[in-house]
């Protein structure tokens, strides 16, 4: 009897120690929090993904819900506001995702939650992603129908009240680079305006994840010279975009450069541009990724080695971490080391 219950409790733990290190394996992770291990094992069904990057990500699978209650922010801490999906592609959304994961999964990572407060908006363009899912079209906009013209869709990347007026007027509503009558007049920008506004405080840094790329960039989008100094931002942009290029070893290096630079044409109605100027914000980036016809596209040329995808993954997460690792240093400088509790 007691060999029989020596034997039950060894495969119990065997079978633990498996689902932790298939686990482990598949989210990237060095070792997997205990509670993030127990929820995989409690909710997790037999046809699903464990991690995010085998996930087919659609839009049951992310849901928007209201900021955390005026409560949590008695935590004083800095905050990193990160939104991703603007332009409705999936590769932001997944990259915001696989940041979630990474935060709340790895306990390697618990510093990073422990020093700061993490805001993340992983799909602000859901119906917009929802209908690029199906069609092969690179469509970009929301998808609200418009009354006077039939038109559908707003660009709400260009939707900010800031330069909203700098560029060329776009009157065409089926034009992919419609930007709407007037700023801030969809749902998505006001969302994300709300949750700014909520956190304004204490906000620290503001990260918009984009498609189409390979980039750190910097304000401003709607020209190339502005009255701002962005010294510091061009500065740590440049500090870390060197650090993960050296660490990480692209194939193509990640760049960086002014928003205006990188489109070679004024984009108006950024919320890069907005964030920075509206909000006094001292760090302020697009950060682009790579889209899977990139990879396409590339492999024309060469040969992508195996894991490339898995490198990408962690260099974009470097990037981040890197972001982080400022934002602290610089708060706890200015609180004396009391500010983080």
């Amino acid at each position: 009897m007691i060999k029989m219950k020596i034997t039950f409790i060894t495969a119990c733990f065997s079978f633990a120690a498996l689902i932790h290190m298939v686990a482990t394996q598949y989210c990237g992770c060095k070792d997997m929090n205990r509670c993030y291990l127990k929820m995989l094992k409690t909710l997790l069904s037999d046809n699903e993904e464990p991690c995010i990057e085998h996930a087919e990500i659609g839009s049951t699978s992310v849901l928007l819900k209201h900021p955390v209650d005026d409560a949590v922010l008695r935590n004083i801490k800095p905050v990193i506001l990160l939104e991703a999906g603007q332009q409705a592609g999936i590769e932001p959304v997944t990259f915001a995702l696989y940041i979630i994961e990474q935060l709340v999964a790895c306990k390697e990572h618990i510093n990073l939650l422990k020093n700061a407060r993490w805001v993340i908006l992983p799909n602000t363009n859901p119906d917009g992603r929802e209908f690029s899912r199906y069609h092969t079209a690179s469509w970009k906009k929301n998808f609200r129908v418009s009354e006077e013209d039939q038109s559908v869709g707003v660009d709400i990347s260009r939707n900010f009240d800031e330069s909203f007026s700098d560029c060329p007027k776009v009157l065409n509503g089926f034009s992919p680079e419609y930007p709407g009558k007037k700023p801030m007049s969809e749902n998505e920008t006001m969302f994300i305006t709300r949750v700014l506004n909520k956190y304004k405080s204490r906000l620290r840094a503001y990260v918009s994840i984009r498609r189409d790329g390979h980039a750190l960039l910097y304000p401003f989008g709607s020209n190339h010279s502005h009255l701002y100094d962005t010294e510091r931002l061009k500065k740590r942009a440049a500090e870390i975009v060197s650090k993960i290029n050296h660490k990480f070893g692209f194939i193509e290096l990640l760049t960086n450069s002014s928003i205006y630079d990188m489109n070679r044409k004024p984009h108006c109605g950024h919320s890069v541009d907005f964030v920075f100027a509206k909000y006094d914000q001292p760090y302020a980036y697009e950060m682009r990724v790579f889209l899977e016809t990139d990879h396409r596209i590339m492999t024309k040329f060469q040969t992508l080695p195996r894991g490339y995808d898995t490198t990408l993954r962690i260099g974009y997460f470097g990037v981040i971490k890197e972001l982080y690792n400022a934002v602290v240093a610089e708060y706890k400088n200015k609180t004396g080391g009391r500010g983080n509790r």
